[in-house]
């Protein structure tokens, strides 16, 4: 863990049970870096956050059970007025608190019992309570997920984790929540681009179901200092390394899923049309059953390719699926069927889509669409 960074979590009645409840607390303050969703309805702590001092932060209130999404003024003013409480009992700026929130949309947070659990969240702050707060924050999932990873510099940096994120996984984000803490001194204007990069990367990368959230959120908290910028390569590669390890794990436990797909498009003309077609099969209901059924049908992903809004050659598309040729030239190669399905009937499978027009590639992990997903979706209310 890190020193001076303190975590809680509690049942505060947002959901029927469970931990639903988890502060942050920074010893000084703090920088913060922001990524938010793309989805043209955001969420009211999206809006809030953004009028915040990014430069001075000493605490973060994330919530689950209720997205506090489509709530109007109101639902900024709630947390306007938590925020109140929370910086006087702590004895520190309003402006210097951010929110996060995930759940269902279109309810208002239940504010006053948020007050009413403050004193018992700020009784269990304590840097070990990371996994206390982990299990605050989700929803669907089925497991906390936690990366931690150090690097050494002028002196050994700490890299820390935490995310939430099952259902309503899209490439342009999700139904997810990612934060992350160092402190090793991160240059706030120089480094932004780099997170954005990093958050592309990885968050980026992975779907469930194609559904886009209004309350995305990718945060990156580090200490105030210029004190090691020499080592700011050393970070950004720590930092994408523990980006993608907690994507993959937002992604392993897609609601329902059982398999893990891996899709890479390559031979493309351009970047864009290789991330387009990849992105196109990745959330192509049709091959996401077949991936399920453990079936061969290449056809469905031709077919997404295809239908993806970019040009494609039929006529020189090459399909390889678990390391097996099925298509060359547009198409099929002699197969054992049989055989393949063995092969597909694994937790990882890897789908490579040859386009041979160029030199470009775009890779990103999807899930199958199982029995399980449409149960969980079809009474997520209830």
């Amino acid at each position: 863990m890190i020193k001076g960074i303190r975590f809680a979590g509690v049942e505060s009645g947002i959901k029927p049970k469970g931990y639903d409840l988890g502060l942050v607390l920074f010893e000084e303050p703090m920088n913060c870096l922001a990524a938010y969703t793309r989805n043209r309805v955001k969420a009211a702590h999206i809006l809030y956050n953004r009028r915040q001092k990014a430069d001075k932060v000493r605490a973060i209130l994330v919530n689950s059970g209720c997205a506090n999404a489509c709530t109007g003024k109101e639902g900024v003013e709630d947390l306007k007025t938590i925020g109140d409480i929370l910086s006087e009992t702590l004895n520190i700026e309003r402006q210097s608190i951010l929110f996060a929130s995930t759940g269902v949309i279109g309810k208002r947070l239940p504010k006053d019992r948020i007050i009413g659990v403050i004193p018992r969240l700020l009784k269990g702050l304590k840097e070990k309570n990371i996994e206390l707060f982990a299990h605050a924050i989700m929803t669907t999932d089925t497991y906390p997920k936690i990366v931690e990873t150090r690097f050494k510099g002028k002196k050994e940096y700490t890299i820390v984790g935490v995310a939430k994120g099952s259902g309503m996984i899209n490439p342009l984000f999700a139904t997810m929540l990612a934060f992350f803490f160092t402190d090793y001194p991160v240059p706030q204007e120089r480094f932004n681009r780099y997170f954005k990069d990093s958050v592309r990367g990885s968050f980026e990368r992975i779907t469930v179901d194609g559904e886009c959230s209004t309350n995305d959120t990718v945060m990156l908290f580090s200490r105030q200092s210029d004190e090691d910028e020499d080592s700011l390569g050393l970070f950004r590669d720590s930092l994408n390394k523990a980006m993608k390890e907690l994507s993959l794990m937002v992604v392993r436990d897609g609601e329902g899923a059982t398999r893990v797909i891996h899709i890479t498009v390559k031979g493309a003309r351009t970047k864009d049309v290789a991330e387009r077609v990849a992105r196109r099969i990745a959330t192509s209901p049709l091959s996401k059953a077949a991936f399920f059924g453990c079936d061969p049908n290449w056809g469905r992903f031709i077919a997404a390719a295809g239908d993806a809004g970019v040009p494609v050659d039929p006529s020189r598309v090459e399909i390889i699926l678990q390391g097996e040729v099925l298509v060359k030239g547009g198409v099929e190669v002699p197969f054992d069927e049989q055989g393949l399905k063995g092969l597909m009937n694994k937790k990882d499978i890897e789908l490579l889509i040859d386009l041979h027009k160029g030199k470009s590639s775009f890779d990103i992990y999807t899930t199958d669409l199982t029995y399980d997903y449409v149960k969980i979706n079809a009474s997520y209310r209830s």
